[in-house]
């Protein structure tokens, strides 16, 4: 029996770096699945990343932001004119306490509860823990990784099943790798590499330290700064005397990132908190070694395929550093291992599970799945 599964693609904007990447490729999967109808509810904001028209689905323009409190009164009503069987929520925030039809959210982490540091400010965290203790109890919950699914049961008490830690996969970047096109973005390989939005639990302040004390080291970060937060990043720069040999790009399209991570001499990923870490995988993907956070949910991510460090232990990063650049047996156990690590991760994989358990909570008659 076809199920009708609605999708918040409020989301698909560039604002939602991660988010907007992990609800594109599952909707992209969703939609090859037999007897999946989607309609996607897009919100007012467009996107230079994302073309929702590359998607055979029903398109509802719904003339609100990803997260907006309007729709706890306007999106029950839209919802119950599309006719769709169940809801679908790349964010949990954009979810309605009561939406009227049965939902599954994806909480991807518990970032901003594990600090004040990590909160834009005490408003926006007390507004955040009330919303998502909310959709807690009244929407299903998915999770990304064990990891975040252990602190949606410390914070708000509410248990993940296992069936619905839903890992996120990794792809073959659209328009494959062509180191020549870094010029483009004024740099050139062999340079250490972080993606992510530029926010405090990012930690890429330990990188600047740690690339200060390796001579001629470069440092690519690629992600855009978060205006809520004061930057950290920018007086690094300057306190080291490195701002010859650190190159911030806000953006980069979708079809330069596979050539930006190939470019990598590695990607340093130095979290305090994540609720996945897509971008381990995406180097790995690319044939690039990778330094992480020894934090749980790293671990869990990146297996085997990487090397761990202390995430605020800026010499352990200079180290480590340096070793990937002289030991070539390093190095290419860490690439060999990453290439079969990230092929276990697929986009089809998630989405199968993700429209299994939507049939679930809709209570419609489950066609049988199978990995395609």
């Amino acid at each position: 029996m076809a199920i009708r599964i609605g999708v918040d693609g409020r989301v698909l904007t560039d604002r939602y770096h991660g988010i907007g990447r992990v609800a594109f490729s599952l909707l992209r999967e969703m939609a090859l699945i037999p007897g999946v109808e989607l309609v996607i509810f897009a919100g007012d904001q467009g996107s230079r990343r994302f073309d929702l028209a590359t998607i055979p689905a029903e398109i509802v323009p719904v003339g609100m932001a990803a997260v907006d409190v309007r729709q706890l009164w306007r999106l029950r009503p839209v919802l119950r004119r599309s006719g769709v069987d169940v809801m679908f929520f790349p964010y949990h925030l954009g979810a309605s306490p009561v939406p009227g039809k049965p939902g599954v959210a994806l909480v991807h982490d518990c970032i901003l509860e594990t600090d004040p540091r990590f909160v834009p400010s005490r408003a926006v965290g007390w507004a955040y823990r009330i919303m998502t203790a909310l959709v807690a109890r009244r929407v299903t919950v998915a999770t990304v990784s064990a990891a975040s699914a252990r602190e949606v049961e410390r914070f708000y008490g509410r248990r993940v099943s296992p069936d619905l830690v839903i890992p996120n996969g990794v792809e073959p970047f659209p328009g494959g790798v062509e180191l020549s096109r870094l010029g483009e973005l004024g740099i050139e390989p062999g340079y250490v590499l972080h993606v992510g939005a530029q926010r405090p639990h990012k930690n890429v302040k330990v990188l600047v330290e740690a690339i200060a004390a390796v001579p001629g080291a470069r440092l690519v970060l690629v992600g855009s700064a978060d205006e809520r937060f004061q930057d950290e990043i920018g007086p690094a720069i300057q306190r080291y005397g490195v701002s010859d040999r650190v190159t911030r790009l806000p953006f980069v399209p979708e079809d330069l990132l596979g050539t930006v991570y190939a470019g990598a001499a590695l990607v340093a990923y130095p979290s305090l908190v994540e609720g996945f870490g897509l971008p381990m995988l995406e180097a790995m993907l690319a044939g690039t070694p990778v330094l992480a956070s020894d934090v749980p949910v790293l671990r869990e991510v990146g297996g085997q395929a990487a090397l761990y460090l202390a995430p605020t232990c800026a010499q352990a990063w200079t180290a480590a550093i340096e070793r990937l650049g002289t030991d070539d047996d390093l190095r290419n156990s860490l690439v060999a291992a990453g290439a079969v690590h990230a092929s276990r991760f697929t986009w089809s994989a998630a989405a199968a599970r993700l429209v299994a358990a939507c049939y679930s909570v809709s209570g419609t008659q489950r066609r049988v799945l199978t990995d395609r």
